[in-house]
């Protein structure tokens, strides 16, 4: 069984056609990267996947259960059940200002779930452990560098336990040394075999990490296969000149 099975994703914003029909199957502990042009529909599809954008059309099934089935979506209670099996990491973060990385850490599994705060912090110095911030526990996001951000970020996303990890563009906001502390993390995570979906414009990275890149344009996806393929030997001239230029990189 598919972790992420996608069948026929359609989605519009008013007469613009943003996803035309997307199919795609996501296996365990695979790590995808979905690349592309601005506008490709890449950023969609992932916020799809997680119910942030609603699709019209199609199907949408993560482990065995269905968050949209024939453009019809599930009821609330099985779409949060169905979500809560999926992090989400940010472009921009998205980290409380006004409270610590800690209590930003511990808010949604003491909040939303109900674990003990003490349970909670335990599993947050771990979490801080594995992204290289342990000493960071108590201090404010508006005091950490980009980088730093978005490994707690990452942190954050794992706090929830997902069987499955959504990257948008993690690294496009930071500059090429803080994209390196990101990417480390990232790589560890793929190493582990934690499933992740990454839309990312690292072309190196995505070449040395992901089991599967995925090429969308105009809303579709245009090719797809182990890394080394597409690079090598595209089957697809679009393919072949969107990689092109990034064969060296």
């Amino acid at each position: 069984m598919a972790m992420i099975e996608v069948k026929g994703l359609k989605k519009s914003y008013g007469t613009d056609l943003v996803l035309d029909g997307v199919d795609f199957c996501i296996d365990k502990g695979e790590t995808v990267a979905i690349i592309g042009a601005s506008g490709a529909g890449k950023s969609t599809m992932l916020r799809c996947l997680i119910d942030l954008e609603k699709a019209q059309a199609g199907s949408i099934c993560i482990e065995g259960e269905y968050l949209l089935k024939d453009g019809v979506y599930a009821d609330e209670k099985t779409a949060r059940r169905v979500c809560a099996k999926m992090g989400m990491v940010f472009q921009s973060f998205n980290l409380f200002p006004h409270i610590s990385v800690m209590d930003n850490l511990i808010y949604a599994p003491v909040y939303v779930n109900g674990e003990a705060k003490e349970a909670a912090r335990a599993r947050g110095h771990e979490h801080l452990q594995m992204v290289g911030l342990a000493d960071k526990a108590d201090a404010m996001p508006n005091d950490l560098s980009g980088g730093q951000k978005q490994r707690v970020a990452i942190a954050r996303a794992m706090m929830m336990n997902p069987d499955v990890l959504l990257f948008d563009e993690p690294t496009s906001a930071l500059d090429p040394q803080l994209t390196g502390e990101v990417l480390a993390v990232m790589k560890d995570l793929a190493l582990r075999k934690m499933t992740m979906v990454i839309v990312t414009h690292e072309m190196g990275f995505a070449r040395e990490v992901a089991d599967r890149m995925v090429l969308m344009g105009e809303g579709n996806i245009i090719e797809q296969g182990p890394p080394d393929m597409l690079f090598d030997h595209p089957k697809d001239p679009r393919t072949q000149a969107f990689l092109q230029p990034l064969r060296h990189e």
